[in-house]
């Protein structure tokens, strides 16, 4: 239980790092003048078991700026990116990790 919520806490804090971090990403896109984004759409499959989770991941990639999830059927997602480099970022994501570890306790 203990090592559950040592997790738990891990996640929360990577959530609010990658919230800053991409809040600095999207206001620079946003304030140059060159506006240089390259929005696409991607799909991944997560290896969460868990209905809750599964939420938590998709609720967590919406609150981080430049990422929307735009569905979540059995695992898969769809997720729009203002950039290339976020959506890079979703596949074997830190926070899907994180959260294995949290379902596999």
């Amino acid at each position: 239980m203990i090592k559950k919520s040592l997790y738990v806490c891990k996640y929360i804090f990577l959530l609010i790092r990658e919230v800053i971090m991409a809040n600095v990403a999207v206001a620079k896109i946003v304030l140059s003048p060159k506006m240089e984004i390259s929005p696409e759409i991607v799909e991944f499959e997560s290896r969460l078991k868990s209905e809750f989770l599964r939420v938590v991941l998709a609720n967590s990639i919406t609150l981080t700026p430049g990422t929307i999830t735009i569905d979540m059927q059995d695992g898969m997602y769809t997720v729009h990116c203002l950039k290339e480099e976020f959506a890079r970022g979703l596949f074997d994501s830190e926070f899907e990790k994180i959260l294995l570890k949290i379902e596999g306790e």
